[in-house]
């Protein structure tokens, strides 16, 4: 089939960088480039082709065609042509005339003219004379148009089209070797995963798992959408390791204030480990300095040598703002609001300075055994091959207080002391783990937390045992708005 039997045509152009390498490079990430738009063709009829540094998209169905472009990394930004002329000046100005006079009408415009191949004609005789055939519609900007019709003159004709959509820019992902995320389902590491994929790097996410199923089943979900939106020409899988037992064995070995520094070095010897079981180059975090008390310049110090491989933070001067920013540009946003943040581990104050000395020897003294063999049992996830069962959400989250239900506060004390839901009973998680065996049967449970994590994973404990019990979903900041606007869909039975 030639390229006269497809009737819509677009512009790609690939990101300006790739220009600046050497040919054999340049040609190995157009080549790249190629594939994985074609993958994200895929399914719709089309041709593509290279055109002097840039790709042309022949098609049918170039609306379809299209709304993948944008999620292409490497696409620097594409253009429907929205007119095919023959090559010849008299053509350009009556089709220009006809079909742009009321794209221009009453707004500033600018004719802009390329050549590119065999063209034969003057791109400045194409701008003048198209540019005075427009002329009693609007008024001519050379600086700053509102309207740029721009004509591309090929061999076969000229192409006349008005819009570039952006592309995410980059280079093509697959053009570097691969990395592991490690990704906790909250706002920061999906966008740092994005950020190392825009530099061409297939990413495979680790998660440390310490919530329980519900909390795997978000960060699968989240995982999904990064993969299924952005890893188009790849095939990311998702690591689940169980850390409830190496968590324990930290709890119950050291003191409260190195829980955080510790966990963080154990979860870079995850990721680790998965990296080698991969063969991956690196791990990926979404960590950015001073946001939390981990990430002081002094903790990522003493963290940093738990990995063997190169650690990246592509996230690292981002504040969080600007990360929840990028997240909702990337379609993860909505995702990561509804993951909880897993409570607070130990309600010692976290050290804030840490010196590497200390914290290796404290971790010397954890049972290595544990975190090897959740790392050898690591279950591994094709995100691509999920469907829409394996995605419904378990049924332990609740978006309101049953009127029947004994609600349980999960909060420390001394937080249920400032502030608890009317009736509620106070069993923090760790006496809840021990004494719920003890509580009635015959009773409905509904528990909620500080940050909504340890209570969907005390629930799910509490149902595999036979009790009816559910989490709310959120933290107390989100219990508590809907008590004080009355909100009678959350505590209207109450």
């Amino acid at each position: 089939m030639s390229e006269s039997d497809w009737p819509e045509r677009v512009i790609i152009r690939p990101a300006p960088e790739m220009q600046l390498k050497s040919w054999p490079t340049r040609r190995r990430f157009r080549n790249v480039l190629m594939n994985n738009l074609r993958a994200a063709l895929d399914g719709v009829p089309h041709a593509l082709r290279v055109d002097q540094g840039r790709l042309l998209l022949f098609t049918r169905e170039r609306a379809a065609a299209v709304s993948g472009l944008e999620r292409v990394f490497g696409v620097a930004s594409y253009s429907p042509v929205e007119a095919v002329v023959e090559p010849t000046i008299e053509a350009l100005v009556e089709t220009v005339r006809e079909r742009f006079a009321d794209t221009v009408r009453g707004r500033t415009y600018a004719v802009r003219c390329k050549r590119h191949g065999g063209a034969r004609l003057s791109t400045r005789e194409v701008e003048r004379q198209v540019g005075a055939a427009l002329n009693p519609f609007g008024r001519v900007d050379l600086d700053a148009p509102e309207v740029r019709v721009e004509i591309d003159l090929v061999e076969a004709g000229a192409w006349v089209f008005t819009e570039r959509h952006p592309g995410p820019g980059g280079v093509p992902l697959g053009v570097q070797d691969r990395a592991v995320t490690l990704m906790s389902g909250g706002f920061d590491s999906p966008v740092a995963a994005w950020y190392t994929m825009r530099r061409g790097v297939g990413n495979d996410y680790v998660f440390c798992n310490l919530g329980g199923a519900t909390h795997e089943h978000m960060v699968t979900r989240l995982a999904h959408r990064l993969a299924r939106d952005w890893a188009i020409g790849d095939r990311p899988r998702l690591f689940v390791v169980d850390f409830l037992a190496v968590v324990a064995d930290m709890r119950e070995r050291l003191p409260g204030e190195v829980w955080q520094v510790v966990l963080k070095r154990l979860m870079y010897r995850a990721g680790e480990g998965v990296a080698r079981r991969t063969g991956a180059q690196a791990l990926v975090t979404g960590e950015a300095l001073s946001q939390v008390s981990s990430q002081t310049l002094s903790n990522l110090n003493s963290i940093d040598p738990a990995s063997g491989v190169p650690v990246l933070r592509p996230l690292i001067g981002f504040d969080k703002t600007e990360i929840m920013t990028l997240a909702r540009r990337i379609g993860t946003y909505s995702l990561s609001e509804g993951v909880p943040e897993f409570c607070a581990l130990s309600n010692s104050k976290p050290l804030v300075s840490s010196r590497r000395g200390r914290i290796e020897r404290e971790e010397a003294m954890l049972d290595r055994t544990l975190l090897e063999r959740a790392v050898a049992e690591a279950r591994e996830i094709d995100l691509a091959a999920l469907t829409d069962e394996d995605l419904v959400e378990p049924d332990v989250l609740a978006d309101s207080i049953p009127a029947d239900a004994t609600v349980i506060d999960c909060q420390p004390p001394r937080r249920f002391r400032d502030w608890h839901l009317p009736g509620a009973v106070n069993y923090p998680p760790d006496v809840l783990a021990r004494r719920f065996e003890s509580l009635p049967r015959d009773r409905r449970y509904l528990l909620y937390c500080l940050r909504g994590a340890n209570a969907p994973m005390l629930a799910e404990r509490m149902q595999r045992a036979g009790f009816d019990a559910r989490a709310f979903r959120g933290g107390v900041a989100r219990l508590r708005r809907a008590v004080e606007r009355g909100d009678p869909e959350v505590v209207g039975a109450v």
